[in-house]
């Protein structure tokens, strides 16, 4: 049985209702971010933050709940962990290799993006807007502080006086909200 009651949407799948969501996603974060963030703290190496780990680890989860239900939320929560270090690792190869390349020869000439591209570029930053104008105040703020300014969470969380957990639960929260938003266009 799901942790949450289900709806169905016009595609006839079963979406989580988004209460439900936020209360699965708050309780979650409450539980788990404190040992994802020993989990990532122990694994990382180099300039990498834990904490940007842990809220990539939560925004991924709450986009997969705004899709469908997730029937065992703490093991789905764990295999994001577990897949974000793989991906890492991954990341970190592949640039390795690319550093025997020359620059020149990894980067290719920049071609002129069409006007389609443009356009669509220009209906996903509206919505992205929108979906901004509708996030409370704080969590609005959070979230343009590290996109925009791009400060570090330590650094949100010194200048807004609030602890760094409550800046991942802000952005946590953001992140699934304009992703919702984004996913119902």
């Amino acid at each position: 049985m799901p942790a949450y009651e289900l709806i169905d949407d016009p595609d006839g799948q079963p979406r989580p209702q988004h209460s439900d969501c936020s209360k699965l996603l708050d309780g979650l974060y409450r539980a788990e971010a404190a040992k994802l963030n020993s989990y990532f703290g122990r694994r990382l190496r180099g300039d990498d933050e834990p904490a940007d780990y842990v809220h990539e680890v939560f925004a991924r989860l709450a986009s997969q709940l705004s899709r469908t239900a997730v029937q065992e939320p703490y093991r789905y929560l764990r295999r994001i962990a577990q897949n974000l270090l793989f991906e890492r690792t991954r990341r970190l190869k592949t640039r390795t290799t690319f550093n025997h390349i020359p620059l020149s020869a990894a980067i290719e000439p920049s071609v002129p993006a069409d006007q389609l591209a443009r356009l669509d570029m220009e209906d996903t930053l509206k919505a992205c807007r929108a979906a901004l104008d509708q996030l409370p105040p704080k969590t609005s703020q959070v979230f343009l502080l590290y996109r925009v300014e791009e400060l570090s969470y330590k650094e949100i969380g010194g200048l807004l006086g609030i602890s760094v957990p409550t800046v991942q639960y802000h952005m946590a929260r953001a992140l699934a909200h304009i992703d919702a938003a984004l996913g119902q266009e």
